[in-house]
């Protein structure tokens, strides 16, 4: 399996659909992206690339680079931990925001869907006073 198969697999499998999405998850360059998918074996992305890519795709370097296991006891993620095309690029976005700031998006998706920090009561109607 070449790298660009496992890149691709790894895509599908996160849901991510496009290489902008990716390199906009990963910090690399989507020109870098295609040509790790075009090219095959003809192309040798650079360590730090590979870095990035595996870190956005929640994988390790050997497996991405060679199709190697790293760990003996290395397991496909369990079903909570697995995250969606979504998550992944919120998190790559707020990964080095200062805490202050992630408190305040939070704020704001919370407002954005109307769900406050408790869950709201079955019936619809508001809590007795």
């Amino acid at each position: 399996m070449s790298l660009a198969l496992r890149l691709r697999t790894l895509m599908r499998w996160r849901g991510i659909k496009s290489q902008n999405q990716l390199a906009r998850i990963s910090g690399v360059p989507q020109s870098c992206i295609h040509r790790i998918l075009t090219r095959e074996e003809r192309y040798a992305p650079t360590r730090v690339t590979l870095q990035r890519l595996a870190r956005a795709l929640d994988t390790q370097v050997p497996w991405l680079a060679d199709g190697m296991v790293a760990q003996a006891a290395a397991a496909q993620p369990r079903e909570e931990e697995q995250s969606d095309a979504y998550c992944a690029e919120i998190c790559a976005l707020l990964r080095h925001q200062p805490e202050a700031t992630r408190k305040r998006v939070l704020q704001v998706v919370r407002l954005v869907l109307d769900t406050p920090c408790r869950p709201r009561r079955a019936s619809g109607r508001p809590p007795p006073v």
